[in-house]
């Protein structure tokens, strides 16, 4: 699997809020094309909840986490995430024996609020962002 460059860039400034950047990236990748972009997201997200929540949580912790998450969230965004899916799809990353049967444009919104709740939290350097990115990269060129 190729991983194009600008997908990497792309989570970076979502992440960072670099609403400018992240708009022209994306008007690049409407062009060329998604290609490989869920898996990626969807490694990125892995790797974000490992980063919260560590080996493991309660469903108390991620139920927490989700409302903590939506409440931070703007409004038009925490709107539109299932909350229930939010937890299933969270615990199916800290758990890969649970099913996590949530329809992929869904999915794919929660990972992207999961991604930049935590790696966009202020403890999480530029250097902490580009290594699980690099990671990240590489473990969906290896796919």
């Amino acid at each position: 699997m190729v991983i194009k460059p600008e997908m990497v860039e792309y989570i970076r400034t979502m992440v960072r809020g670099q609403y400018a950047e992240n708009d022209r990236l994306e008007a690049k990748l409407d062009d060329e094309g998604w290609d490989d972009f869920p898996t990626l997201l969807g490694i990125v997200f892995y790797y974000a909840v490992e980063r919260r929540f560590g080996s493991g949580a309660t469903q108390e912790e991620v139920i927490r986490f989700v409302a903590e998450m939506r409440a931070a969230a703007p409004a038009e965004a925490a709107a539109v995430i299932d909350a229930n899916a939010a937890e299933t799809l969270v615990r199916a990353a800290l758990d890969p024996d649970l099913d996590s049967d949530v329809e992929p444009e869904m999915a794919g919104a929660i990972q992207g609020m999961v991604v930049v709740h935590v790696l966009g939290a202020p403890e999480v350097t530029d250097d902490d962002l580009d290594t699980l990115l690099r990671k990240s990269e590489e473990v969906a060129s290896r796919l």
